[in-house]
């Protein structure tokens, strides 16, 4: 019940971040563009020199103030504090995330909304289940929540949404994490659709396409053939680029403004999201550059900003690339289908194809088009070209997901392997047996009583360390007392006791309580200790691990789950 409700909030939250970057990014373009946030074209040439150019002076000031270990953003960060730090996200990495993007959105850079507002949203989940003190299977939970509840609300989709986190972010799909994921998904939709209208894409809700003929299939070939170029040069430009993180802020960030001013003066409908120049299109408007050369130099601006640094996303602009590619193959062929009805069906099939070919997501970019359209008609051409720009990148380009070569290139992984998975799903009490302490003089009684409960050790603590003494040791000095009065008799409240003072104690090493046991795992590589002595805090008792156990209680799970 209690993640049923902390998934609520937190697609609430998600939502609300992505419909106040939206909302804050349309108000500040009020003051600099007139008409819509994306009237690039009716700026002057030298406002459009001057704007993009401002927007990365001000993100490098803001970045230089931040320390290196905030700097860190984005989705691939998502993933790797996921696998590497039990989905502790930071709130100050989530705060800097924000600004960067939003003056980089009203910069006009070429950057998305979505992957910024997906890590912030998962930062969200993330504090939830910290806490709360949840174990690190329902961070993971929350987490996705978070990532889940941006998307939906930025497009409206929520089922993409879901299976776009389940492809993209944790790389695997998991039944216990469904349910909170939807309601996350299902809470961000209606919260955006309530503030900020049900968005209609491009009119294509009657959509209604005849039977996958020759001259359509040869059509989506010839798109499939421009979006696996599209996304492989997409992915290329950027890898070259990460050489150059070492690089000073300044000098990259120079670079990113210098390109997208010139590039921007001269084609002003590569600036922003890109979605106004597939929407003059649609109007009626004659659009006299190259529809195709647009979407190249939107690749390469968006490519470039995210490669050198630029805090921004990169799902909104593959978007708009795909489309704008779509839509040139629409000018260049008739497939015999009404032009509005082509024109639309080709805009959606670009936009779902560079999406699952950038970031092999294939459901998704299918759900995707099934939300946008509100109609089955389009589900054979959109896994037409969703399955082969996939495969063809995949298979043949040895490209998978941007996010996942982005790690690849950091020697980090995106994925879990089945040990730390199997470790991650379980906390400490299986493995963890009760520690029993004593002070320094131990009560005759009382050494007995762990004699007859078939207690093996004890602990006592000196000086803030811990240490293990054995039983059987206690029994032995306990049986000196034949041969008279022994030193280490000591009084303890008006009678004697064994004083451990002199007896052959073994340090042992005091941890704190965690929440899986993926990290009782790293502690044990880390210290390569055979047994652990852990302080439980909800209880204010302790426990003690041993080594030997963990790996007992993981072979046990590991060959029950084979079984079933």
């Amino acid at each position: 019940m209690l993640l049923s409700v902390l998934a609520i909030l937190s697609g609430l939250v998600s939502g609300l971040v992505m419909i106040s970057l939206v909302s804050l990014v349309h108000f500040a373009s009020s003051f600099i563009i007139p008409g819509h946030p994306e009237n690039y074209e009716a700026l002057s040439v030298i406002e459009r020199l001057v704007i993009p150019s401002t927007a990365c002076l001000l993100i490098g000031v803001f970045w230089c103030l931040l320390p290196s270990k905030v700097q860190k953003v984005g989705i691939p960060y998502v993933v790797e504090r996921l696998n590497y730090h039990q989905g502790n996200l930071p709130l100050a990495n989530a705060l800097a995330q924000f600004i960067g993007a939003f003056i980089g959105l009203v910069g006009g850079l070429s950057i998305g909304k979505e992957g910024p507002a997906a890590h912030i949203g998962a930062t969200f989940g993330s504090q939830l289940g910290q806490k709360f003190r949840l174990s690190h299977a329902n961070v993971e939970v929350l987490l996705a929540c978070g990532v889940t509840g941006a998307i939906a609300a930025a497009f409206q989709t929520p089922l993409a949404a879901v299976l776009f986190t389940f492809e993209v972010i944790f790389i695997r799909y998991s039944m216990t994490q469904v349910l909170p994921v939807l309601l996350s998904a299902v809470t961000a939709t209606v919260l955006s659709q309530w503030i900020l209208g049900r968005f209609e894409w491009f009119d294509v809700v009657a959509m209604d396409v005849p039977n996958f003929d020759l001259s359509l299939s040869i059509v989506c070939l010839v798109l499939v053939g421009l979006i696996v170029i599209l996304s492989s040069l997409f992915f290329q430009i950027q890898k070259w680029l990460w050489r150059f993180a070492g690089l000073s802020i300044w000098l990259r960030f120079s670079c990113v403004a210098l390109i997208t001013a010139i590039v921007g003066s001269v084609f002003p409908q590569v600036l922003g999201g890109g979605y106004d120049t597939i929407n003059l299109v649609f109007s009626g408007q004659v659009i006299a550059t190259s529809l195709i050369l647009i979407a190249f130099l939107k690749m390469f601006l968006t490519a470039t900003s995210i490669g050198l640094g630029i805090p921004g996303g990169m799902i909104g602009p593959t978007f708009s690339i795909g489309g704008l590619m779509g839509l040139q193959v629409s000018v260049w062929f008739d497939t015999g289908l009404p032009i509005p009805i082509e024109t639309a069906l080709f805009v959606l099939l670009g936009m779902a194809s560079m999406m699952a070919a950038c970031f092999q997501a294939p459901l998704a970019a299918l759900l995707a088009m099934l939300e946008m359209t509100h109609t089955s008609e389009v589900i054979f051409p959109a896994m037409f070209v969703i399955v082969l720009s996939c495969l063809i990148t995949k298979l043949i380009f040895r490209q998978d997901s941007v996010f996942v070569e982005r790690l690849n290139y950091l020697g980090l992984s995106s994925v879990l392997n089945p040990i730390e998975r199997q470790l991650r799903s379980h906390t400490i009490e299986p493995v963890a047996d009760p520690a029993i302490s004593v002070s320094n003089v131990a009560k005759f009684e009382q050494i007995k009583d762990f004699a007859s409960n078939m207690i093996d050790y004890v602990y006592v603590c000196k000086g803030g360390q811990w240490y293990e003494i054995s039983v059987s040791e206690l029994l032995t000095k306990m049986s000196l007392l034949e041969y008279g009065p022994q030193p280490w008799l000591k009084p303890l409240g008006g009678e004697l006791g064994l004083c451990t003072d002199e007896m052959l104690i073994s340090p042992i090493i005091e941890v704190e309580e965690m929440e899986s046991l993926i990290k009782l795992l790293s502690i044990f590589k880390e210290t390569s200790a055979n047994k652990l002595l852990i302080n439980l805090k909800k209880s204010d008792q302790l426990c003690v691990v041993t080594r030997q156990r963990l790996d007992e209680f993981f072979l046990k799970e590991t060959s029950r789950n084979v079984v079933d």
